[in-house]
């Protein structure tokens, strides 16, 4: 999210919107969006309804998530590009940017693999005892 987070403004600039779906509580979303400064709005799914629904629900992790996902919807709710990705590749932000400054109608993205770095596994650690219960 925090990826996202510095593009923000050319998201914007590109004439859309951003949210996020995650399925912990407003409270933990909300102080995740504060730690982060997320510019965007968090929307909470505690009862995991939308992301059953869209079809990226991930039930063998954490007691049910989200797989990570983009969803490009236009002003009618037609799904304009969606991307279901994994942990390890993922489409990058600079990507769904490009997508959105683009006219094409067939708007396509390749996932970029990703390879944690030992500062990553040190910020997740880190971050695993800073916030216990997350």
């Amino acid at each position: 999210m925090a990826d996202y987070a510095g593009h923000y403004e050319e998201i914007r600039a590109a004439g859309a919107n951003l949210v996020a779906v995650s399925v912990d509580s407003p409270e933990k979303s909300a102080a995740l969006r504060h730690n982060l400064r997320l510019p965007f709005t968090i929307l909470c799914d505690v009862n995991k309804r939308v992301i059953q629904d869209w079809g990226i629900y991930n039930a063998r992790e954490k007691g049910g998530i989200s797989t990570p996902a983009v969803f490009i919807i236009d002003r009618n709710r037609n799904v304009l590009f969606a991307s279901v990705d994994s942990t390890a590749a993922r489409v990058p932000v600079q990507e769904i940017v490009r997508i959105l400054q683009s006219t094409d109608l067939a708007p396509t993205a390749a996932p970029k693999r990703y390879f944690p770095s030992f500062g990553d596994f040190l910020r997740a650690i880190r971050n695993s005892i800073r916030f216990p219960n997350r």
